[in-house]
């Protein structure tokens, strides 16, 4: 054993760093929140050990379970959208001669991933207030009589949210696809258009089973990144529209951070762990399947 340990050192020394870095600040704030969902803990520390208690207040409050249901359903809403929306802009991109051109296609629909969700709220927030360029154009075609308030409408939360995220995503998602269309051989279209296919032949019978592998892959980073939707809910939170868009994470936030209840914060963060270990098992049985489809 330990002749091996000495004939393999240099690679435990190379993922040293990672496994410290895991250690340090994965598993043991992991674990750490975990322990101090057992016990009645604030800002002194723990107090009293109260077992799943903490789970049991967690799970019969009222806004909880409205957290829940706002995060699967707009973790549903991002991951359809946000897996299906980018072939758009990829197949596009596959399909640009001029490189001048595409380059600069691909650099305009990437920007968006760049930039901060102060930033990304800030441009929807005046494209969308009600002197704003949406508005401004509705008004014009007569379309409305009075302007939308889309960031105080309840009705108009949950969808601005989604769109939000999948516009900041699509560039990257669609690079992914356009990646992946790079291995497809230009010679397998060639002869289907001598065939006779059209465009949306070859997209249907060629493109889309191509890109299969990474429609599955998009689909599983946008699923478990959505589960975990803060910032831009807590960004997009004000007293009209906090029942459609409070997150579980920002649940959890607002009860350790604001409210000083550390047990019940941590509770909430291990109900959504569970949720997210539940949806990534599930994902990892469905998707094999749904790939040989």
């Amino acid at each position: 054993m330990r002749s091996r340990l000495r004939q393999h050192a240099w690679l435990y020394l190379i993922i040293a760093p990672v496994i410290i870095y895991f250690a340090v600040f994965v598993f043991f704030p992991l674990g750490q929140g975990l322990y101090y969902s057992l016990f009645k803990a604030g800002l002194g520390g723990l107090r009293e050990f109260v077992g799943l208690g903490n789970y049991a207040k967690v799970l019969a409050n009222p806004a909880f379970v409205r957290a829940t249901v706002n995060t699967l359903v707009i973790a549903g809403g991002i991951t359809v959208l946000g897996t299906l929306l980018p072939l758009v802009p990829a197949i596009a991109l596959a399909e640009i001669t001029p490189e001048a051109l595409r380059r600069a296609f691909q650099t305009t629909i990437y920007t968006p991933y760049l930039l901060s969700w102060v930033i990304i709220l800030g441009i929807w927030t005046n494209t969308l207030s009600p002197i704003g360029l949406v508005n401004s154009v509705l008004l014009d075609l007569h379309l409305i009589d009075a302007p939308i308030v889309f960031f105080a409408t309840p009705a108009w939360a949950r969808p601005l949210l989604i769109g939000q995220t999948v516009w900041k995503d699509i560039g990257f998602h669609a690079l992914i696809y356009y990646s992946a269309l790079l291995s497809l051989d230009q010679d397998v279209l060639d002869a289907a258009a001598l065939d006779g296919a059209g465009g949306w032949a070859k997209i249907r019978y060629i493109v889309l089973p191509h890109l299969r592998p990474m429609l599955a892959v998009v689909f599983v980073l946008t699923l478990q990144g959505s589960l975990h939707t803060f910032d831009s809910s807590l960004l997009m939170l004000n007293g009209r529209t906090a029942d459609e868009i409070l997150t579980l994470a920002v649940f959890a936030y607002q009860r350790g951070v604001l409210q000083f209840d550390l047990g019940m914060a941590s509770a909430a963060a291990a109900v959504l762990l569970a949720l997210c270990l539940v949806v990534a098992a599930v994902t990892r049985l469905i998707a094999p399947r749904a790939m040989r489809l």
